[in-house]
């Protein structure tokens, strides 16, 4: 009765960037440790990210249940940011909702409206506040508007129908494309002054 050959174990081996493959006994012995040193902590830097991703999303969790539970208390709904400061004064958590935005083509429409505001205001306008709204309209080197330079137009109390119109555009071009919440812990210390638990939250 013959024997079955047995199973040789599979020879092991390291891929480059390209693919390749090489068997470890023809590498380096420092080529070999440094792969298993670097995938060594980063399987462990991982695991650390996915488990702080995992704890910021709890920690909201609780504050928006106490938020939430309290505005029910007065038959609301909880919206906004919050500031959180325990009965001691020694602890202190802040939530915070930060929407991205970006603006529709009813934008460009709004500056055709305010350039023609100013071509009817030529001969009496303020040249102070042409300066402004020219400023507010230019982009930064990524090519960016400037937000509060937009938002701040709207605070001007201007009677003329076409600049109404004009702010009326811009409204209508404000898209929220995404809310981003932010958590932050701090402790107060012996000279009453709140110093932040460092988590970089913010970046997950």
């Amino acid at each position: 009765m013959s024997s079955k050959p047995s199973k040789t174990a599979k020879e092991r081996t390291l891929t480059d960037a390209q693919g390749r493959e090489f068997p470890v006994k023809v590498l380096h012995t420092e080529i070999v440790e440094k792969d298993a040193a670097v995938k060594k902590a980063m399987e462990c830097a991982l695991k650390l990210q996915e488990r702080i991703i995992n704890d910021k999303q709890k920690l909201i969790g609780f504050i928006e249940s106490y938020l939430n539970d309290a505005a029910k208390r007065n038959g609301l709904e909880w919206k906004g940011n919050a500031l959180l400061i325990s009965f001691d004064e020694k602890y202190r958590v802040e939530l915070r909702y930060r929407e991205k935005i970006q603006f529709g083509i009813e934008l460009q429409l709004a500056k055709q409206k305010i350039d023609e505001c100013i071509r009817v205001w030529s001969v009496d306008s303020n040249d102070n506040l042409k300066a402004i709204i020219n400023e507010a309209f230019q982009v930064d080197k990524r090519g960016q508007l400037a937000r509060y330079r937009i938002f701040a137009l709207r605070r001007y109390k201007i009677k003329d129908p076409i600049w109404k119109e004009a702010m009326e555009l811009i409204d209508k071009a404000i898209m929220v494309t995404s809310t981003k919440q932010y958590i932050s812990f701090a402790v107060r210390d012996d000279a009453g002054n709140y110093n932040k638990i460092v988590l970089n939250f913010s970046t997950l």
